[in-house]
C-alpha cells in the first residue's frame, strides 16, 4: 500500500554502539583509507526496541496536496545555508522538491554530478523494481543428469539464501527467504530417496549467469578485506559471510561455498556426495527450485543495510531480465535506461558499479530526488518510503536526528567514500508535506562528521518548517 500516511508520532532514541570506519558501507565517522581497517567494522544494527527519549511532531493523518507547500525562497535560503557553512564548501550541491508534484522548492547547482557513493544503490533499486516489478523473485534451481549421477546448483542471483530452511516471508527479511534445506527437500522429492540412495553423486555449481567478473574492478581491495562486499557470482549463503557478524569476512568464492552446504543438506537426506563440490556446466533437467525474496524486500534490505554485494546483484540480474549483457557496464545501462522510462531526466549520468563503491559514478542531487519523485509515482515502487530506513530509529540513520524534529519524519539513504558525503530521501515538514531532498559534496575532508551535520541540520530545518509564504 503507497505510503499515503505520515510516519506519525514516533518515539525513538539513539541505539547504543559507535561507527566504525566504512565506505560504501555507511557507518561513520572515521579516516577511510584504502588499506586494510586494523579493527574489525561494527557490525550494522537493525532496528531494536527502543527506550522513549524524544516524540516526533504531531502526526499528520493524510499527506496529499492540501499540506501547504514550503516557499521557495525560504527553502533556497536553507540549501545555500548547508553550502556556506565551514563544514563543507563551494562543492556542495543540494535539490529539494516536493514529493508529489515534483515542484522544486531548493536548487543548489542541482544538475552538477558528483561522486556519489552509497546513495547509488537507491538508483539501482528503484530502477530494477520498476522494470522487473515489486514481485519479481530471483530462481535458484538443481538439475539432475541420471547418466552420469551428477546434481547441479544452477545460480539465478539469489545470495541471501539459508542455510537450511528459508523462512518463506515470515518477518518479510529478505535474506534467508529461501533455503538450501529447501532446495534438497524438493530435489529428493523430485529425483526419489531410492534413485539418490542407490549410490553416491557427484555435486557441482553453475554460476555462469553472469557475464561479469565476480570482482568488480572499480572496487577498492579494502572492501574485500574488510567485509564490506562478496565477490558477486549470483549463489551465496548469507550474502558469502563467514561468521553471523554483518561484516564478518567473505567467502573468495561463494558458490562453492554454498555447494558445500548443499552437500552437508544432501548428506542429512542420506545422500551421498562423493568427492568436492565443483564447477561445471548444469547438464540434464531441472528437479527443483526455489524462489528468493520479492525484489521490493531486496531493495529495503539493500537500502536499510546499505548492502553492496546484493545491490551489485540486483543490477546485473536487472541487466539480464531486460537482455542486456550482464557485465558491470550493462547493468549501468538497465539502471539508466529503467529510470528515464520512469520519467527521470538521467543527463549526465554515469554508473561503473550497483553499489556505490567506483569513484567514477557520476550522480547528480536532481537525479536522486527526481528517483525519489517517479518512484513514488509508479505502482512498482510506490513503496518507496517503507524501503528507506527512519531517521533516529533504522539503518544508517539510526543514530542521526535523535531528539530533533526529523526524528520518525525523514526517510533517507546515506553515502560515504573519502571526501565523499551524500544522502537523498525525504522529510515530512510540520505542516505536513512531504519534500524530497538530495544533498551531495565531494572533496571534502577524509573525516565526514562536519558535512554530515551540515546536511542534517538542513533536513532539520525542513522538518521544522511551516515557512508559507
Amino acid at each position: 500500500m503507497r505510503a499515503r500516511l505520515a510516519v506519525g508520532a514516533v518515539v525513538v532514541a539513539a541505539l547504543a554502539g559507535g561507527y566504525a570506519v566504512a565506505d560504501a558501507a555507511d557507518v561513520v565517522p572515521g579516516i577511510l583509507t584504502s588499506q586494510p581497517l586494523t579493527s574489525e567494522p561494527a557490525p550494522f544494527r537493525t532496528a531494536l526496541p527502543v527506550s522513549a527519549a524524544s516524540a516526533s511532531p504531531a502526526p499528520v493523518t493524510a499527506v496529499g496536496t492540501e499540506a501547504p507547500l514550503p516557499d521557495a525562497s525560504a527553502v533556497q535560503e536553507l540549501a545555500k545555508a548547508v553550502r556556506d557553512d565551514d563544514r563543507t564548501g563551494e562543492s556542495t550541491n543540494v535539490s529539494v522538491v516536493d514529493l508529489l508534484t515534483g515542484e522544486v522548492l531548493g536548487d543548489l547547482d542541482a544538475h552538477d554530478t558528483q561522486v556519489p557513493a552509497s546513495t547509488t544503490k537507491l538508483l539501482t533499486s528503484v530502477s530494477a523494481v520498476a522494470d522487473l516489478g515489486a514481485d519479481y523473485r530471483m530462481e535458484t534451481s538443481v538439475t539432475w543428469d541420471e547418466s552420469t549421477r551428477t546434481l547441479t546448483v544452477v545460480a539465478g542471483g539469489d545470495m541471501l539464501l539459508a542455510a537450511d530452511a528459508g523462512h518463506g516471508g515470515e518477518g518479510e527479511d529478505a535474506n534467508g527467504w529461501a533455503g538450501l534445506g529447501d532446495l534438497a527437500d524438493a530435489v529428493v522429492e523430485t529425483v526419489g530417496a531410492d534413485v539418490l540412495g542407490a549410490a553416491p553423486v557427484t555435486l557441482a555449481v553453475d554460476d555462469s549467469v553472469f557475464d561479469a567478473p565476480a570482482w568488480n574492478p572499480e572496487w577498492p581491495d579494502y572492501a574485500r578485506t574488510s567485509g564490506y562486499v562478496a565477490p558477486a557470482t549470483g549463489l551465496a549463503v548469507d550474502a558469502a559471510r563467514m561468521t553471523d557478524e554483518h561484516y564478518a569476512p567473505r567467502y573468495d568464492d561463494p558458490s562453492l561455498a554454498a555447494g558445500d552446504v548443499f552437500a552437508t543438506r544432501l548428506a542429512e537426506r542420506d545422500v551421498t556426495v562423493s568427492g568436492e563440490v565443483t564447477r561445471a556446466s548444469a547438464v540434464g533437467e531441472t528437479v527443483g527450485s526455489v524462489l528468493g525474496a520479492p525484489l521490493s524486500e531486496v531493495a529495503a534490505l539493500t537500502l536499510y543495510e546499505s548492502d553492496n554485494t546484493i545491490a551489485e546483484i540486483t543490477g546485473l540480474v536487472h541487466a539480464m531480465e531486460v537482455g542486456r549483457k550482464t557485465t558491470a557496464k550493462g547493468s549501468a545501462n538497465a539502471t539508466i535506461a529503467g529510470l528515464e522510462s520512469m520519467g527521470v531526466d538521467v543527463t549526465g549520468l554515469k554508473l561503473f558499479d550497483g553499489a556505490g563503491f567506483s569513484e567514477n559514478n557520476r550522480i547528480a542531487p536532481d537525479h536522486l530526488t527526481g528517483t525519489l519523485v517517479a518512484a513514488y509515482a509508479t505502482e512498482a515502487t510506490e513503496d518507496i518510503l517503507d524501503w528507506l530506513p527512519v531517521g533516529a530509529l533504522e539503518g544508517t540513520v539510526d543514530e542521526r536526528y535523535v531528539d530533533t524534529a526529523a526524528a520518525g519524519q525523514m526517510r533517507a539513504k546515506t553515502g560515504s567514500l573519502t571526501g565523499v558525503s551524500s544522502l537523498a530521501g525525504t522529510v515530512q515538514t510540520a505542516d505536513g508535506r512531504l519534500l524530497a531532498f538530495a544533498t551531495m559534496a565531494d572533496g571534502m575532508e577524509y573525516n565526514p562528521v562536519g558535512p554530515r551535520q551540515a546536511f542534517d541540520e538542513m533536513v532539520v530545518a525542513l522538518a521544522e518548517c511551516g515557512c508559507e509564504g
